[in-house]
């Protein structure tokens, strides 16, 4: 380890990391740390930088925008994080333990790239000698230097000595100020934690998404900064191994998703349906349920799951001022061990619906049938809805429009307003949009909200002799 070694050479060397690299993988590492560029790579810098190859300078902070597949954490990441915590000279007071910091977006997909260095480490006869424990999220090294492997947290960042950071996927991770974590307070987080050492590393390794978040921010302003890295390139480019008929097919199937996700583009295609500050403005705070009252009508709508995503009841009702107010929220959490048992679901949907007078529930056509007769035997009435791609972009286009003209009331409720700021629009080929959930999310919450409150936004009071015995029979609930 006390070697003098540069990171190709490290790389190359069958007893420390003993990888393999494209010439394109090579270039890039060659031009993160400033190392000299072979004649037979000076084209590859000039199409992935957008400019020829510079003198040889030593980037601190780096973007790799490519396609899937092609090396970004096992060729980049991987192999950056080694390099950072073997065999640089990180000035390390008394006492004090360095960090190679490699952040994702969540423990699954920090897993992965933990599998590539742990791989690495295992297999390398030098590397191998100099760890001194390993834990869940941590592997001890002998020279001081810790390799940390986290969901990203700005508040877990705070404190640690970072010689080196690796954000895996980060144009994957959220970027709303609302979240817990957006980028950018992770981004804010690190680079104070990396300010005593001057050879740090901060390098984002991803596939682009949406014109939206920090990695879109490096790629937009790439030619304002030459201190920072911006290497931008294709799978085909960066991986020749993906075989070529792969991708023409994928290419055939959806051109649109190709050009993000093979060949590294940005595109207008995605972008956020609704601004996290008009949701905030329509929040309540403190009210988690809005109590029945008077002779209001309410609406109840359901998301229907039962094994991986949650089964959801809300209620809603439109206020004489045109408002619509979310009343309740409930949600039951299924597994594939255990999934949601409509026997146990619909009593306590039914004490919900008793509570506000409610006879029926609105529902998509997912499973409708055996929904429609669980509901019925429990004397509540099922309204189904088909959902297709424009039908549902015209249900949350109506929350749209009432959350912009702040014309509903939402609950202070955590994870209903995730869902609700997560939510994107995708541009589809012909014109046509599709309104989901981002990466890794649930719309859940979300789609029943968003029924819930068109239902009710096409009632206000009603006549008080319907519900004067109760709730009314399936047969007295006025259908749409």
């Amino acid at each position: 380890m006390a070697r003098t070694i540069d990171i190709i050479g490290a790389i190359r060397d069958p007893n420390i990391i003993g990888d393999v690299l494209s010439p394109a993988q090579e270039a890039a590492l060659r031009t993160l740390y400033g190392l000299e560029i072979p004649k037979d790579q000076e084209q590859l810098v000039r199409r992935c930088t957008g400019h020829p190859p510079r003198k040889p300078c030593e980037h601190r902070e780096a973007a790799f925008i490519c396609g899937r597949r092609s090396g970004k954490s096992d060729k980049v990441a991987a192999n950056v994080a080694l390099y950072e915590a073997f065999f640089r000279q990180h000035k390390l007071s008394p006492g004090e333990r360095g960090v190679v910091l490699l952040l994702a977006q969540n423990m699954r997909q920090a897993q992965v790239v933990r599998g590539y260095i742990e791989g690495k480490i295992t297999k390398s006869p030098i590397l191998s000698q100099h760890v001194e424990g390993a834990r869940t999220h941590e592997i001890d090294l002998d020279n001081g230097i810790t390799i940390g492997i986290y969901p990203a947290s700005f508040r877990s960042i705070r404190g640690l000595s970072v010689v080196a950071c690796i954000c895996d996927e980060i144009a994957f991770w959220w970027t709303e100020e609302g979240y817990a974590n957006p980028d950018v307070e992770v981004l804010r987080a690190v680079r104070p934690s990396m300010a005593t050492f001057p050879n740090a590393k901060l390098v984002l390794a991803s596939s682009p998404y949406a014109m939206t978040g920090v990695l879109w921010d490096m790629w937009r302003d790439r030619k304002k900064d030459r201190e920072v890295l911006v290497w931008h390139a294709p799978t085909a480019l960066m991986n020749p191994a993906v075989p070529e008929r792969f991708l023409a097919n994928e290419k055939r199937r959806d051109p649109e998703n190709y050009r993000r996700e093979y060949e590294g583009e940005f595109t207008e295609a995605v972008s956020a349906f609704l601004p996290a500050l008009a949701i905030e403005e329509c929040v309540v705070k403190g009210r988690t349920e809005v109590d029945p009252e008077g002779d209001w009508l309410y609406r109840a709508a359901i998301d229907a799951a039962f094994k991986g995503d949650r089964f959801v009841l809300a209620i809603a009702h439109q206020n004489d001022t045109g408002t619509v107010l979310v009343d309740h929220l409930s949600s039951w959490q299924g597994t594939r061990q255990e999934p949601v048992r409509l026997g146990a679901v619909i009593p306590e949907i039914g004490k919900q619906l008793q509570r506000y007078r409610v006879g029926s529930v609105y529902a998509d056509q997912y499973g409708a049938e055996p929904l429609r007769h669980a509901f019925a035997q429990a004397g509540i009435g099922f309204q189904e809805v088909t959902f297709t791609s424009q039908s549902k972009a015209d249900l949350y286009n109506t929350l749209r429009l009432r959350i912009l003209d702040r014309r509903v009331e939402l609950l202070d409720h955590k994870d209903s307003l995730r869902e609700l700021r997560g939510l994107e629009v995708e541009l589809l080929p012909g014109g046509a949009v599709r309104i989901r959930h981002g990466s890794s999310g649930h719309d859940d919450y979300a789609d029943a909200i968003a029924l819930a409150v068109r239902e009710a936004g096409l009632h206000g009071r009603v006549d008080t002799h319907v519900y004067a015995a109760g709730r009314p029979s399936i047969e007295e609930e006025d259908w749409i």
